[in-house]
């Protein structure tokens, strides 16, 4: 009996990933080493195991992305994707463990906003090697997602659509000059972020009324364009043709770190055998947001002679907004299972139980077992993609051709400057240039 515990609890053991090597990425991805983060991943594998193999595949991809290193970073990408595709329809066999001890022994299938990140990571990794053609297949493939994501849960969930996916689309299909699909992707990440300022707060992104009004004047949709005119009526923009003569920056900063799980214990009442009610308790995951002094960020642009123009970068996605909001909207379904998980375990061990309640030692021993098992089993499931940002915050910059300098400046909400990052640039008339930063903050 001693025998089958230690088994049993060394299986649950093994059923979470070790997290113990993500301090010592943090550490490089500070000091912004990522080659030497990326090391540390590579030979943390094992630490992953076989059910979290995903995460292995997410993490190495993010940090290859912030390495330069963007065609390894699409290759874990795509295996990303490839596990997620197949662990779409779930195995029978796992979920009925998972019903035995806690959802961890279930392989990771990755939360649908890490699903989208997946081709928006892709996607800027093809933005920055100039493989236009591919990163609008990433593009379509995020339409696909969330088509699937509205058939799927109508009103079910509250993340079903992403407004950064959809803006970060339209700018692909303008570099293409397919200003038809960019207007219908604009378009659909204005609404969206309507619906993300009521769910996470983030208010609609200023260009998109520019965009909007610009593309339907070019497109000559007279309709759509009187409409948007009224909407935007105090909206001064440029013409497409006027805009054509410049070129413009699109710059892109990964701020802050991903939110992390974490338990949280209710008492769920189960009936009795004796007619009453037994209190089990049970483990429900939630996201907490980590702390991060970044308040804004100031882009401005430097010519020879000085300051060109200036601007705060507008947040384009909340992240940890959406994972919060988006498991606390889901958190009835995740009870209901979890308390079902917890009447199972529960009426196991009085079934074992009975069986032993002649011998008082014996009943002793396996009361003991099933309290410890019940205890050690109960853990939600606290797996995800942790080396995502917090937020992703965006500048748009238009200036004629030239030479420049785009300097970004983080400041904490008291205005101490917390970091300052120069870019050398130059500028085409009707080019767009992406450009990327990562801030995660000060070392500890």
């Amino acid at each position: 009996m001693k025998k089958g515990l230690l088994l049993l609890l060394l299986l649950l053991s093994s059923c979470a990933p070790s997290v113990q090597h993500y301090a010592q990425i943090d550490r490089y991805l500070y000091q912004e080493q990522y080659t030497e983060a990326d090391n540390v991943l590579e030979k943390s594998r094992n630490n992953y195991g076989l059910r979290n193999e995903l995460l292995y595949y997410l993490d190495r991809a993010m940090v290859l992305h912030l390495a330069g290193r963007y065609a390894e970073s699409n290759a874990f990408l795509d295996m990303a994707e490839s596990r997620m595709e197949e662990l779409y329809t779930k195995s029978i066999t796992s979920e009925a463990g998972a019903m035995l001890t806690n959802d961890n022994l279930l392989p990771y299938e990755g939360e649908d906003f890490e699903k989208v990140m997946v081709n928006v990571i892709g996607a800027l990794n093809y933005v920055y090697m100039h493989q236009w053609d591919d990163a609008l297949v990433e593009a379509r493939k995020i339409d696909h997602k969330l088509n699937v994501f509205n058939d799927k849960y109508e009103k079910k969930n509250v993340y079903k659509e992403d407004a950064f996916a959809r803006y970060l689309t339209g700018l692909l299909y303008e570099v293409k000059n397919e200003y038809n699909d960019a207007f219908i992707a604009y378009r659909k990440a204005y609404e969206t972020y309507e619906v993300y300022e009521q769910d996470y707060g983030t208010e609609v992104l200023p260009p998109l009324s520019v965009d909007l009004l610009r593309l339907t004047e070019s497109l000559h949709l007279d309709e759509e364009h009187s409409f948007y005119r009224n909407m935007f009526s105090d909206t001064s923009w440029v013409t497409q043709e006027e805009r054509s003569g410049e070129g413009e920056i699109i710059f892109i900063s990964l701020d802050g770190h991903a939110p992390v799980k974490t338990d949280y214990f209710i008492d769920a009442p189960i009936p009795d055998i004796k007619g009453g009610i037994y209190y089990l308790r049970v483990a429900l995951p939630k996201f907490v947001i980590q702390p991060d002094e970044l308040d804004y960020v100031e882009v401005k642009l430097l010519d020879s002679g000085g300051a060109v123009s200036s601007q705060e970068m507008f947040l384009a996605e909340d992240i940890s907004a959406i994972a919060v909001k988006d498991l606390e909207d889901r958190i009835g379904r995740i009870t209901a299972k979890a308390i079902a998980r917890a009447t199972v375990k529960y009426l196991l061990s009085l079934e074992v139980r009975k069986k032993v309640k002649d011998d008082p030692f014996a009943d002793f021993l396996v009361k003991l077992g099933t309290n410890i098992y019940t205890i050690a089993s109960e853990q939600s499931d606290k797996r995800s993609w942790q080396t995502l940002p917090a937020q992703i915050r965006m500048a748009r910059v238009a200036a004629p051709p030239g030479s420049y300098t785009l300097v970004a400046e983080y400041y904490a909400a008291n205005h101490r400057l917390l970091m300052k990052k120069s870019y050398p640039v130059t500028l085409m008339a009707g080019e767009k240039a992406f450009l990327s930063n990562r801030y995660l903050g000060n070392s500890h």
